[in-house]
């Protein structure tokens, strides 16, 4: 038996490189990483001209290439024989027309000033395909975690283009490592890898000889970058006695100076912004020399919020957020004499201070429970800048609201335009294509659909922030966090079940900064609402404007007076008139989101009622057909050989199984019947202790399933009564006893599960209704413990992610519904403390 081994065709070899090397930005970036990994502290990109006159003769593959800078390159390379060589018969005008032209012709220069290569780490490294010596030594000799791992960015030269000369010098050497390719070797009919070789050669120069022999030292900058980033100063002296120069020939992209700019913006986003590092970017285009140069990416300072978020192995979060775009100075004072902006954070000294800092918990941004944290857990410590800019200046209107500070639009426009997008590095280098701008990795995070779900405005509670308003960078390591590992396309990340993980905590955490920011302007609008209390004005407003419709039908010769007269009382009146518009225009904004959010919710109960008969029919089969096919089955089936059946494959225990499950969902559509009753739709006096003895009722045999004990107490037998729509009612008590249920599902210390209502009479015309659950209580998800009444809030995720998926809905319809009967809802319950409880108080109906 004989034993074979496996070839490789060189295609197959070089379509491996192009696959994984997909642009010529991205075969760039390959190299340039490159030069990261040989702790070079400068690597060049020289677009340079050839330099040289026509040669005498080439090839098929470098006339195409050739082709592409000079359309009619045929013409002086006829194909004669089989061969092209340069015309013979050409006049002294065409030959100096087309060495010209070959002058010109562009040759790609990628230069560093790294350790550079000896001959044995050619052959033993650069020329092996896949090699694995940057897996086991992940760090280089200057400390550096080694970007690349795979073995293959060498191909991308065979991208950019179709011949390549390397030189490369060790320090201290007199002479230096020389290697040619001609990628076109790789093709041809049966060729296999072996079959294919490169030219290698030690050449006896230096380094800077061989820079000076092929005419590129003039282009080589003598310092480094100013570390400030001022184009006047100076940085420090560079050198290039050793390291790596590659010249890439016939490219294969047209590259005209909008392309070599573009590369620039490109590798701007490679590094993430910070003040000048160890390794710097020099892009320089000898058709483009006043936009060459180096690479500058500074952090903004600019900006309206920075959120720092570091996350831990633990899960710990340390989050640290700037506010700049508030002016403190001009806060009104009313803001800091409400109740929920004197809570820590949000004082006048922390405005003036311009930031805080926090910890939480994964598991209370996520709002997961801590045994559902193994996925979150294993993505390992990383940590994450967000910096929000508006992008255009407050109105007059809205500065009177929120005191912001203003700004230069287009220079941030601009900046954005360049630097915008929530992007990904690892050990310093951007894992691409997340936040690549004007591409479909620009909202990785998908923050589009999070406004198109929820487009309020700042000042409303669940506010969503616009993905084109945020730049971050977000940074991970090769060695914490091994799961966010590339493909080998480095187009994206390999493991899809760790990076949604990865994305949810990102959104989280975006999350952390858009509370902050509503909660604010939330606050800001109701203090100047309530310093701006103008129902006087309004109703004068309208009797005005009702006054001016009855004078618009007097005729013009009448001596019946006008309402008002002379030009400052009619400014005064108009002004009236103005606000009255103003106050009720706003009025209906606020109503409008509201109707919205009722729409949708009478929508489902409209669909609901339509199905009211069938839902009827299908209780009524299902309360008996378990009992019809236990008939069934008794007829047909030998009870003997059933006692040899384990019990879970007894037919009629499964059949009792089956009626549990048909029993509860019997309950629900009880519960949805009822609900829609047309009764509860109507306005009645509703005596409380038939109501309530009804809701026991209701909930009594579901809430036996989950071990709940429901205990409603009345202080009196007097009778108490309330004017009111029953589902008005059932609106409030079921939000709560789900909340309740819901809450009884988290860790607690409790040994038993009960919710108590107790119901009294206060004043002779109001009532009190005591709402209590021992559950774990309020979670430390608040700000603080009324935001639970607010629009939008809720202490479970809102977007579907784990298995309780909150609306934000409940409380803040509990509270609506309370104020809209002229009640008084009170939470009695503190955040981190065990129980929920409030107090609620409605009008008693008298007779």
């Amino acid at each position: 038996m004989a034993k074979l081994p496996f070839k490789v065709s060189a295609r197959a070899a070089r379509l491996i490189g192009r696959e994984n090397v997909a642009t010529s930005q991205g075969a760039m970036t390959e190299l340039v990483k490159n030069a990261y990994d040989a702790d070079a502290s400068a690597c060049l990109i020289l677009f340079l001209p050839n330099g040289k006159d026509a040669p005498k003769s080439i090839t098929e593959k470098q006339l195409a290439a050739l082709s592409r800078s000079v359309p009619d390159a045929n013409k002086f390379f006829p194909l004669i024989d089989g061969k092209r060589n340069l015309r013979q018969d050409l006049s002294e005008q065409e030959l100096s027309q087309i060495n010209s032209i070959f002058r010109k012709i562009l040759n790609l220069w990628i230069v560093d000033n790294g350790h550079g290569m000896s001959s044995d780490t050619i052959e033993s490294h650069w020329m092996v395909i896949g090699t694995d010596s940057k897996e086991f030594e992940d760090t280089s000799i200057g400390g550096r975690t080694f970007t690349g791992a795979k073995g293959i960015g060498r191909f991308a030269l065979d991208r950019l283009g179709m011949e390549c000369e390397l030189f490369s010098g060790e320090a201290d050497h007199t002479s230096i490592v020389q290697w040619l390719v001609d990628w076109g070797d790789f093709e041809g009919a049966g060729k296999i890898l072996d079959d294919v070789q490169a030219v290698l050669d030690m050449v006896p120069q230096t380094l800077s000889e061989a820079y000076e022999s092929n005419g590129i030292s003039n282009f080589l900058p003598k310092n480094g970058p100013s570390p400030d980033g001022k184009p006047d100063e100076l940085g420090h002296p560079l050198f290039f006695d050793k390291g790596t120069a590659i010249k890439i020939s016939y490219l294969h992209d047209y590259w005209d100076e909008r392309d070599s700019m573009k590369l620039r913006q490109t590798l701007e986003a490679l590094l993430p912004p910070k003040e000048r590092g160890d390794f710097n970017i020099y892009v320089y285009d000898y058709r483009a020399v006043e936009n060459s140069g180096w690479i500058d990416n500074f952090p903004p300072d600019q900006f309206d919020y920075r959120l720092f978020a570091k996350v831990e192995t633990n899960g710990e979060v340390l989050i640290t957020l700037d506010r700049q775009e508030i002016d403190a100075l001009k806060i009104r004072s009313s803001v800091f004499e409400m109740k929920e902006m004197q809570t820590p954070s949000y004082k006048l000294d922390d405005f003036k201070r311009g930031s805080i800092t926090y910890k939480k918990n994964l598991n209370s941004i996520l709002k997961i429970q801590k045994n559902d944290l193994d996925d979150y857990l294993a993505i390992g410590p990383f940590d994450f800048t967000m910096y929000f800019f508006k992008l255009s200046n407050p109105t007059s209107d809205n500065l009177k609201r929120y005191p912001q500070k203003s700004f230069d639009v287009s220079k941030r426009r601009q900046w954005l335009s360049s630097s915008g997008g929530i992007r990904l590095y690892r050990d310093g280098f951007r894992v691409r294509p997340y936040g690549e701008p004007n591409t479909q990795g620009s909202d990785w995070l998908l923050l589009g659909q999070r406004v198109a779900a929820n487009p309020a405005a700042a000042s409303r509670i669940g506010w969503r922030v616009l993905p084109q308003q945020l730049a971050g960078t977000i940074n991970i390591t090769k060695k914490d966090n091994p799961l966010l590992a590339d493909q080998s396309n480095r187009e994206g990340i390999m493991n899809e079940r760790v990076f949604a993980a990865f994305r949810k905590v990102i959104l989280a955490l975006i999350t952390e900064f858009e509370n902050d920011r509503s909660y604010i302007f939330h606050h800001f609008d109701k203090a100047y609402e309530s310093d701006n209390k103008d129902e006087a004005e309004v109703e004068e407003g309208k009797q005005l404007a009702e006054e001016l419709l009855v004078v618009k039908d007097i005729p013009s010769n009448s001596q019946t007076d006008l309402p008002f007269s002379g030009t400052d009382d009619l400014q005064s009146q108009s002004l009236k008139i103005a606000k009255a518009y103003k106050s009720e225009e706003q009025k209906n904004e606020a109503l409008k989101d509201d109707i919205q959010v009722m729409r949708g919710m009478a929508t489902l109960g409209t669909v609901l009622v339509s199905f009211t008969h069938e839902l009827k029919q299908i209780k009524a089969n299902m309360e008996s057909r378990n009992q019809r096919m236990e008939n069934a089955l008794s007829r047909v089936i030998d009870t003997k050989k059933l006692e040899s059946l384990p019990k879970q494959l007894n037919p009629f225990e499964i059949i009792k199984r089956w009626n549990r499950e048909d029993e509860k969902i019997s309950r629900w559509v009880d519960f949805a019947l009822s609900a829609v009753s047309p009764t509860k739709r109507r306005r009645r006096i509703i005596d409380l202790r038939e109501y309530f003895n009804s809701l026991s009722t209701h909930w009594d045999e579901f809430l036996k399933t989950k071990q709940i004990g429901l205990h409603i107490d009345f202080d009196s037998d007097e009778k108490i009564a309330i004017l009111a729509h029953e589902i008005d009612l059932d609106s409030i008590f079921y939000n709560l006893i789900i909340n309740s249920i819901e809450a009884f599902i988290k860790p607690s210390q409790a040994t038993s599960r009960d919710i108590w209502l107790t119901i009294s009479q206060v004043e002779k015309k109001q009532l009190q209704i005591d709402y209590k659950d021992n559950g774990p209580g309020l979670t430390s998800n608040f700000n603080v413990a009324d935001d639970i009444f607010m629009f939008g809030v809720s202490s479970k995720p809102i977007d579907g992610s784990s298995d309780l998926s909150g609306t934000g809905i409940g409380m803040w319809l509990v509270k609506n519904i309370v104020d809209d009967y002229k009640g008084v809802i009170t939470l009695l319950s503190n955040i981190g403390e065990a129980n929920f409880s409030l107090l609620i108080k409605l009008p008693r109906y008298v007779e």
